[in-house]
């Protein structure tokens, strides 16, 4: 019986959000890091899920995605290296408010808030390191960006206290 009511609360999810216009989609992103923390990496690569939620003239937004910031080499000494690999998994949800005309490219401004875990991983050579370590950290995210035939392309920035990026973002959306 818990499935059968489960099943029908889903199905009437679903309907009342597709009357809605609720959309699913992936996305690419290439990040760029900004401050001190583009000195010690250039950039990275990233993909992520979305959902949005058309509300008049608000989009209700949530996205979780994985970013790959790759690896930087610091020298210690002679014959000592410490290379550091940093992965983030930012989830996020938020509100876009949408302007433009009714048929064409609808373009939006937005602002997400929510919470990044950042992993870090070292290998070295002519000594031990610690293990990899782990930490999440507020983030709040302003963006803008268009929309046209379920593509989304945007551009964000990442506030996250010591370790804020910016980044481009090219999706697809689908309809359920």
């Amino acid at each position: 019986m818990k499935k059968v009511l489960m099943i029908m609360l889903v199905l009437a999810f679903c309907s009342m959000a597709s009357a809605q216009g609720f959309k699913l989609g992936v996305a690419g992103d290439k990040t760029f890091p900004t401050g001190d923390w583009a000195d010690l990496y250039s950039g990275g690569w990233g993909v992520e899920a979305f959902a949005v939620l058309d509300v008049v003239l608000l989009t209700v937004t949530a996205r979780a995605g994985y970013m790959d910031f790759g690896s930087s080499d610091f020298e210690l000494g002679p014959g000592h290296t410490v290379s550091t690999k940093i992965k983030a998994v930012p989830i996020l949800a938020g509100l876009r408010w949408k302007f433009g005309v009714p048929v064409g490219p609808s373009f939006y401004v937005g602002l997400e808030a929510g919470v990044t875990n950042f992993t870090t991983t070292y290998e070295a050579e002519g000594f031990t390191v610690p293990g990899d370590e782990s930490d999440s950290k507020f983030t709040i995210s302003p963006n803008a960006g268009v929309t046209l035939l379920g593509f989304d392309l945007g551009a964000y920035y990442m506030i996250i206290s010591d370790a804020n990026y910016w980044g481009l973002r090219l999706g697809w959306g689908f309809g359920i």
